[in-house]
């Protein structure tokens, strides 16, 4: 979520809702264009983009790893004003109701060759990417030892995709020190606890980092009747425009050398 007291883009994962059902009309009368991709009944990814930026959005035409059946509904992204936004919902692995571990691992592979096709642009991937990069980021490591969650080999394809996009997880270079937890188990008391991993990432490349200002977990989420066990990201980044304009100038010289 790119913040404000009115976004300018809102991500979205895990909708759960099919196509025809997403709300398009309401959104519009709220300012927002949408794009969503449906998925599975577990999946489901949007994209909404206040309408004043309507002249300066294009949807690229590449689909993740140009597979259809790895990236529906877990994987959309649009260009606003020069920046690249991606929303993305990677398999959570081993479980009854999602992919199995190979599923998720190829999927993660598949945003290591995108983000290597991309790595010259400014892009900015933002979601739940069930994956814990480090001990840091879950509350008590051996209670996820060799989890898919926080697995050796999810951290390291996680780490390829940093790799190969020049991506920096700006919520840790914000906040070096602080745990930062954006999910928690759904038995009571352990969101009072604070007995949680981070799994919600924003994934920002060079130099498009740097001009992130801000970067927090939205705990204002969690409140009120049943709610969600994530709580989302608010990233606000400097003026868009001279953003954007900054960092073409910095490509189109990186390219002449």
């Amino acid at each position: 979520m790119l913040a404000g007291e009115r976004p300018d883009v809102v991500c979205l994962q895990e909708t759960r809702c099919p196509d025809k059902r997403f709300p398009r009309g309401r959104l519009r009368e709220l300012g927002y264009l949408s794009q969503h991709s449906p998925g599975s009944r577990r999946g489901g990814v949007a994209i909404l983009v206040r309408a004043d930026h309507r002249e300066h959005m294009t949807h690229p035409s590449g689909a993740l790893d140009h597979k259809h059946d790895i990236a529906e509904g877990r994987w959309l992204e649009v260009t606003v004003e020069g920046i690249t936004i991606g929303s993305v919902y990677v398999p959570a692995g081993h479980t009854r109701s999602e992919l199995d571990d190979a599923g998720k691992l190829a999927f993660l592979e598949a945003m290591a060759r995108q983000a290597q096709e991309e790595h010259e642009h400014p892009l900015l991937i933002v979601g739940d990417f069930n994956v814990a990069p480090t001990d840091q980021d879950v509350y008590e490591p051996s209670w996820f030892e060799d989890s898919y969650l926080a697995g050796s080999v999810e951290r390291e394809d996680l780490r390829e995709i940093m790799r190969e996009g020049h991506l920096v997880d700006v919520y840790r270079e914000l906040h070096p020190d602080d745990r930062g937890f954006t999910c928690w188990d759904q038995r009571d008391g352990h969101y009072a606890r604070d007995y949680g991993l981070r799994i919600d990432l924003a994934l920002a490349s060079q130099p498009l980092a740097s001009h992130v200002s801000r970067c927090e977990v939205d705990h204002a989420y969690r409140q009120g009747h049943r709610p969600s066990n994530h709580a989302p990201l608010q990233i606000e980044l400097d003026d868009v425009e001279q953003c954007a304009h900054c960092l073409d100038a910095t490509a189109a010289a990186g390219a002449g050398d």
